[in-house]
């Protein structure tokens, strides 16, 4: 009965655990009021109040998903891609200046670690 038990359990624990991994594509509708959403506050041009570049990367995933859900404003999505993009570059170039990080990287370049 203990055994019995415990397999149940471990089934149960194992399916929740599989379970919460799957993601699901973004419906069109979903699609479409995001991009609309994350695009206007890039707009805005205000850095600070932009979140954090782990939800920026999420926004780009989302994005090239949309591509796929919906074809049919793929210039929207590869437009809100591209300004993520840029946002998510200057964050990392802005870490590089401040922390004087500059002549390390292009000396490590010159030398071919890519």
């Amino acid at each position: 009965m203990k055994n019995r038990f415990l397999l149940i359990l471990a089934c149960f624990l194992c399916s929740v655990s599989v379970y919460s991994q799957v993601e699901h594509a973004p419906t069109v509708a979903q699609c479409q009021a995001d991009q609309r959403l994350w695009f206007s506050k890039i707009e805005e041009g205000d850095s600070p109040r932009l979140p954090t570049y782990d939800v920026l990367a999420q926004w780009d995933s989302e994005m090239t998903d949309c591509l796929k859900v919906d074809p049919s404003n793929t210039i929207r999505y590869y437009n809100t891609g591209g300004e993520i993009d840029a946002i998510t570059e200057m964050r990392l170039e802005h870490f590089v200046l401040r922390h004087q990080l500059w002549q390390e990287f292009m000396a490590e370049d010159a030398a071919g670690k890519r």
